[in-house]
């Protein structure tokens, strides 16, 4: 055995400066040292993929391959040593360790291309060689990258992927708003992500929300020319306080983009629910903006987003026992322009299980993920009693949308007969009833309805169906909640915009409600998240199906060479 060898099976794996050192603390030379760890023998494993700074490798004894001291060493080293993969891999944790595939590009930390500087398409493929994060697809969302690892940096949270990425369009659009109102940003330019195919870009990195800035202090005057603006760029984080290593991903953007010479003046923002003091000292330090909904906000909102996250990430549990949230989280988010559209959608499927379960009785999932041989979908609600399955298609429009043709072809066709196939495969539902409808808040054309008609008197193994906006309404009219037929008027049946008087007291409602929605006090202040609650066997279930829904990508490259 090898003097290197002894090093690594004493200390554990470490890179092959650190090792050196030791080396050279025994009386070796420098250069001697470099030899001896260059002819270590074959029990010393090279990690392939990835290249620490100064050219140094991570090292391990082939005993340690894969074990808990091999995670942890490669963890630490690569927080430690490495500028570009432990800031990528903290900002994917805070990001409860699952993020779409084009979104890497924006927490990395990486620029898209820059010279001298590792891409975020690269720190992308040498994390997945190394097998610390892995591609997959997420029914739902589609390609995404999640943690691996092991599970030594934590369990990717599939199951709440989906709310996650609907509270962060609520607050790139208050962020927006208030960008406009505040004349930070110049009104009609500033983009946020997910609004079109390409991604906010602002120099050499992607952001999640950028716009030109005229300014004072970032605007650039010209002596017989139009001035030129300065830039905001934002990015946001929900669901989470985030510590220093997280917040040294943003100010990796922000320090490589302030190297660039001909780069306009540009003020950064970084929006959490919280930081810890570490994470708000370092990023003040740097001169970042570090945001909080509360502080830029108000409570009112700052409540709303953390209850949103978590009414939809428990959507069955609260269509049940607390409908009521619905309309609380359309008023406390109003202020927002755009919230109600795009809340419409998500909320409308609450409000649908809330009326099928309440109206009809029986069991409700919503988004449920199924999967049958090849076939995957989400079913928005599926409502269980007596022996039948309902499985409801639910579109949450504006009022005077109207559904055609082709996209009820498309449901028939594409969806129905795979979502039957695959209820008809579980052993629970081989005998039941299975009926299919479909739920929108505004109306169908003509030629919608006679293909509905006609799809409904033809087909015999299941039963086709389908309800307006008008007709749900009436069902909830049948329910003795008068606060929901109300609710429904207001966001679903008349103009988002339209002035509704509240019923008294209603913002208390979410005082009432079990749900999680701690708001940090204020952003200097460390955010200690509630212990969590022991889960009962239905958020476990789903957390299960969550993760089956996750499909990996093809292994790629071995990691050792």
């Amino acid at each position: 055995m090898n003097i290197v060898e002894s090093i690594l099976l004493v200390d554990g794996p470490a890179l092959s400066s650190d090792v050196a050192r030791k080396l050279i603390a025994q009386g070796c030379s420098a250069d001697v040292a470099r030899q001896r760890i260059s002819r270590s023998g074959s029990n010393v494993r090279r990690l392939k993929g990835l290249v620490f700074p100064r050219n140094a490798r991570f090292l391990y004894h082939a005993k340690h391959e894969g074990t808990e001291q091999y995670w942890t060493a490669l963890v630490r080293d690569i927080r430690e040593a490495s500028p570009a993969y432990g800031p990528a891999l903290a900002a994917l944790q805070a990001r409860d360790g699952v993020v779409p595939l084009d979104q890497f590009a924006i927490i990395s930390g990486s620029p898209i291309r820059q010279r001298g500087q590792v891409s975020s398409e690269t720190v992308l493929q040498r994390l997945e060689a190394v097998h610390l994060i892995e591609r997959g697809e997420l029914q739902g969302v589609g390609p995404v990258v999640a943690l691996r690892a092991d599970g030594r940096l934590g369990h990717p949270n599939f199951q709440r992927v989906r709310a996650r990425l609907v509270v962060e369009k609520m607050l790139l659009l208050a962020l927006r708003d208030w960008a406009r109102r505040l004349g930070v940003a110049s009104y009609d330019k500033i983009e946020i992500r997910g609004e079109t195919d390409r991604l906010p870009t602002f120099g050499t990195f992607n952001w999640d929300l950028c716009g030109p800035s005229y300014m004072v202090p970032i605007v650039r005057r010209q002596k017989d020319a139009p001035p030129k603006p300065g830039f905001l760029v934002c990015d946001v984080i929900a669901g989470a306080a985030v510590d220093e290593h997280a917040v040294a991903a943003f100010i990796r953007k922000f320090s490589l983009s302030s190297y660039l010479k001909n780069l306009p003046p540009f003020m950064p923002v970084l929006m959490a629910d919280g930081y810890t003091q570490e994470a708000f000292n370092l990023g003040r330090a740097h001169g970042i903006m570090l945001a909080t909904p509360k502080n830029l906000f108000g409570r009112d909102v700052a409540v709303g987003l953390a209850t949103l996250l978590e009414t939809l990430s428990k959507a069955a549990a609260v269509a049940v026992a607390k409908p009521e949230v619905i309309g609380e989280l359309f008023d406390r988010l109003s202020s927002i322009e755009g919230a109600d559209r795009n809340l419409r959608g998500s909320l409308f499927e609450l409000v649908v299980g809330h009326v099928a379960q309440a109206r009809f009785g029986g069991s409700i999932d919503i988004n449920h993920l199924i999967r049958h041989d090849t076939f995957k979908a989400e079913l928005d609600v599926r409502r269980v009693v007596a022996g039948e399955v309902w499985i409801y298609e639910c579109k949450g429009y504006q009022p005077d949308h109207l559904i055609d043709a082709p996209e009820v072809e498309s449901w028939l066709t594409e969806k129905v007969p795979g979502i039957y196939g695959a209820t008809k495969g579980e052993d629970r539902f081989n005998t039941s009833r299975v009926h299919f409808e479909f739920w929108t808040s505004g109306g169908f054309t003509e030629a919608a309805i006679a293909v509905l008609e006609a799809a409904r008197d033809r087909t015999k193994r299941y039963v086709i169906g389908w309800k307006t906006g008008r007709e749900i309404r009436n069902e909830l009219a049948r329910l003795s909640s008068s606060g929901m037929t109300a609710m429904f008027d207001q966001h679903f049946l008349k103009h988002p915009i339209a002035v509704f008087d509240r019923r008294q007291h209603g913002a208390s409602a979410l005082t009432d409600l079990d749900i999680n929605a701690t708001v940090p006090a204020d952003p200097i202040e460390s955010f200690v998240p509630v212990l969590p609650k022991r889960q009962s066997r239905q958020e476990i279930r789903a957390e299960v199906q969550a993760a089956m829904a996750y499909e990996r990508s093809p292994s790629g490259v071995r990691a050792t060479e």
